[in-house]
């Protein structure tokens, strides 16, 4: 039998998805993780009024990717509870289903998935990245940059270029 772990907070109950549920597809990962009971989101059937309604919303796939691994405004972080790949997985569906863009930190970084994941480990093993690696370049990611930068001497944009790849591969030696 497989057990799922329940959040109670505020008004909403949330229930964390269990180990077994990590392959899962994005309607279902929307069901696992109770997301219909916050949201209004047509395509799942679901008309929570307690979060946003995504349909209205229509979020990119990297603000719901965001969202869901650090939580705010009222929502409780996924993070910890959900493996990246399923962040991803239900960041796309929800951003396709609600009719939002895909487009993601990749657009406005220049770099892709990968490329980011390996800046956040490097980063974090120089102690410049404090959050999850989820391949996702957004304001997590940008501060370490940032840090980075500025112990580097270099302009602290938090924009990743040849100056602080550079400065990355000296520090790593």
């Amino acid at each position: 039998m497989t057990r799922l772990k329940l959040l109670v907070t505020g008004t909403a109950t949330l229930f964390l998805l269990p180990t077994a549920a990590q392959a899962a597809t994005g309607p279902q990962l929307w069901s696992q993780a109770g997301c219909g009971g916050c949201h209004t989101l047509n395509a799942a059937g679901s008309t929570g009024a307690n979060g946003p309604n995504l349909d209205s919303l229509r979020p990119s796939a990297g603000a719901v990717a965001s969202q869901v691994t650090y939580g705010g405004g009222g929502m409780p972080s996924f993070g910890g509870s959900m493996s990246s790949a399923d962040i991803q997985a239900l960041a796309s569906w929800v951003s396709q289903s609600a009719g939002g863009s895909q487009a993601s930190a990749v657009a406005t970084s220049g770099l892709s998935t990968t490329a980011t994941t390996k800046i956040q480990r490097d980063l974090k093993k120089l102690g410049f990245f404090h959050g999850p690696v989820t391949g996702y370049y957004g304001p997590l990611t940008t501060a370490a940059v940032k840090r980075f930068q500025r112990s580097a001497g270099l302009k602290a944009d938090g924009i990743w270029g040849p100056k602080s790849a550079s400065a990355l591969r000296h520090r790593l030696g």
